[in-house]
């Protein structure tokens, strides 16, 4: 009886370490999970902070670039106007240049003293009147140079407009199959928003991708493969609803917008085979809505991921005329027209 007793006490003893030694191992598959992600966390909080400053460095040059516009049409005007001045004191100069001549004629059998200074005054109208028309054919040129000018700016900005239409449409062709509900791709801002709805990619408060949301995925990415000259924006958007279920490093809709992001991004990169320094992943949260959060549609449609592309071919602007400008400080601009900066992906 004793030995029976003694038997089932080992019994009972082992069966508790076991159990301790499955949960530490949990435990440390956790830990090193958590430790990942807060690695992979930071890894986008970087490119984000390095993509915002590209952006804002394309802001800043696009601004410029339109201000040269306005700037150039504005002379442009203001240079016909003095064109047409000029033309006119031309023609009256030309007028009086003709009086003073048949005055001459007219007066060959007066004194030799007065055709003296009738001479005098036509030569000095005469050289007036090549003044007048070297000073035409110099605001002539500028006017043709200016308008040259132009006519090259805005070729670019057409050429941008017919790439991002472009860009657009072979997105939309390769995703046919998906409801507007599900999927959406528009053009606005100079960029291409590909917008994928929560439905399609997750299941509600998860981060882990749907195998119809992942289809999705693969199939812009095999376009994006193709089209070597872009760059992509992974945003993940949450609706306003707070996240009240914390789960492993997610705690709250900033972590849940970052984490989405950051899935969709490996998803991109290991089974898209897209160039990982082409993306980046940012998480916005709450705060960039498309529509009101007072209605269930309106939250649903806010809880989404947006891919923005945007084309970053490089066009050399030295073969414009009178380049570099005055402002000088670049030297290249892209064919992209980034929307107004958005805050970095952190909690507040």
């Amino acid at each position: 009886m004793k030995k029976l007793i003694y038997c089932l006490t080992f019994l009972v003893v082992s069966v508790s370490l076991s159990s301790c030694l499955v949960s530490k191992s949990k435990y440390d598959e956790q830990a090193a999970l958590a430790k990942k992600n807060m690695e992979e966390k930071r890894d986008c909080n970087e490119k984000l902070n390095k993509a915002n400053d590209d952006i804002k460095s394309l802001n800043d040059q696009i601004a410029r670039l339109n201000a040269q516009i306005e700037d150039l049409k504005n002379k442009n005007m203001t240079l016909t106007e003095q064109g047409e001045r000029l033309k006119k004191a031309n023609d009256d100069a030309a007028t009086a240049y003709e009086n003073l001549k048949n005055q001459l004629q007219d007066l060959s059998k007066t004194s030799s003293k007065d055709k003296e200074k009738l001479s005098l005054a036509l030569a000095e109208k005469e050289t007036a009147l090549n003044q007048k028309q070297a000073e035409l054919q110099k605001l002539s040129d500028q006017l043709a140079d200016r308008e040259k000018r132009v006519h090259d700016l805005e070729s670019l900005m057409a050429r941008k407009d017919a790439a991002l239409a472009d860009l657009k449409k072979k997105i939309t062709d390769a995703l046919t199959g998906f409801n507007s509900d599900e999927l959406k791709v528009t053009q606005k801002d100079g960029k291409v928003y590909v917008s994928l709805s929560e439905k399609l990619l997750f299941k509600s408060g998860s981060f882990s991708v749907d195998e119809k949301g992942k289809s999705a995925i693969v199939k812009v990415a095999e376009v994006l493969n193709k089209l070597t000259d872009v760059t992509i924006v992974v945003e993940g958007h949450t609706d306003n609803k707070q996240y009240t279920v914390a789960k492993g490093e997610v705690k709250n809709n900033w972590d849940l917008s970052a984490m989405r992001a950051a899935a969709v991004t490996n998803i991109i990169v290991t089974e898209g085979h897209l160039d990982p320094t082409r993306v980046v992943a940012e998480g916005h949260s709450e705060y960039y809505p498309v529509e009101s959060n007072e209605t269930a549609e309106g939250r649903a449609k806010n809880r989404r991921i947006d891919l923005v592309v945007l084309p970053r071919t490089k066009i050399d602007l030295s073969s414009v005329p009178g380049f570099p400008w005055p402002t000088g400080a670049w030297r290249k601009i892209t064919d992209g027209d980034p929307a107004p900066q958005q805050p970095a992906a952190a909690q507040p």
